[in-house]
């Protein structure tokens, strides 16, 4: 744990420090590098260690939809995605000479698209919103809070076992923890940053960040129990891999973001 705390507090400054004083393009740059450690370790997890050119294929279209997310419009990302499934499907139809996996293998390089590079371009989205580097920063800070309140209670205080065959170490108490972290920084947040932030908004946002990061964190240990491993990866000393740091962000930025959206269409109808 202490290994833990140590690496966290030599990232999380300088990651924080560029975001807010960087280049506007530094964000997207952040998800786009994250995305491409991420669907690595992923297709690493998933796939067997020769299929080298499906890995490479996958992550090449992950890093094309980071930067739709970035510079084009949305029509052009379902556009993209629908032709990301031709590509497949025709590039496997006249490569293979195995077809009855090939359903397993389409399904694999699609679903690392997915999960990773769109659910984590939210971020970028974010950014781009009245007040986005705010939104961005309250969206991070509240994903570790609540992820380091779940640990502690936990580890110190927990006892009744929340889904031991997804994940043995995580309890009850702990989860519950994470909830009272991220509606505590959310609220702070407000007090310091976004003082028109209703009340009521500030404590849905908390417990949204909350409930969508942690079915975040268990939907990668899922696929981490499938694949046999204990961490995606061995990057982050003491936190594993890249995926497992970004699991929360996968469920939870989405969820901000279309709560946002919500909201601007609100107020302006």
């Amino acid at each position: 744990m202490i290994k833990r705390f140590a690496t966290a507090l030599i990232i999380i400054p300088p990651v924080g420090l560029l975001i807010i004083f960087g280049p506007s393009y530094t964000l997207s740059l952040m998800v786009c590098a994250a995305a491409i450690l991420g669907l690595y370790e992923f297709y690493s997890m998933t796939m067997s260690q020769g299929v080298t050119g499906e890995k490479i294929g996958g992550i090449v279209l992950g890093v094309i939809l980071c930067a739709l997310f970035q510079w084009a419009p949305s029509e052009m990302i379902m556009v993209f995605l629908g032709a990301v499934m031709v590509v497949l499907f025709l590039g496997y139809a006249f490569s293979s000479e195995e077809f009855s996996i090939l359903p397993n293998r389409i399904g694999i390089v699609f679903l690392g698209i997915i999960y990773i590079p769109f659910l984590l371009s939210h971020v970028s989205l974010i950014n781009k919103l009245p007040q986005g580097i705010f939104w961005v920063l309250l969206l991070m800070s509240t994903v570790w809070v609540g992820d380091t309140f779940a640990l502690l209670i936990g580890s110190w205080w927990g006892r009744h076992k929340l889904s031991p065959q997804i994940s043995p170490h995580k309890t009850v108490e702990g989860f519950f923890a994470c909830f009272v972290g991220a509606i505590f920084t959310v609220f702070a947040f407000k007090a310091l940053f976004l003082p028109t932030l209703r009340a009521a908004d500030a404590l849905f946002v908390g417990l949204g960040i909350a409930l969508f990061g942690q079915l975040g964190d268990l939907s990668e240990s899922m696929i981490k129990r499938g694949a046999k491993v204990k961490d995606s990866g061995g990057l982050i000393p003491g936190h594993g891999g890249v995926l497992d740091r970004l699991d929360s962000f996968l469920f939870a930025a989405p969820f901000l973001y279309y709560f946002l959206m919500f909201k601007i269409f609100a107020e302006a109808s």
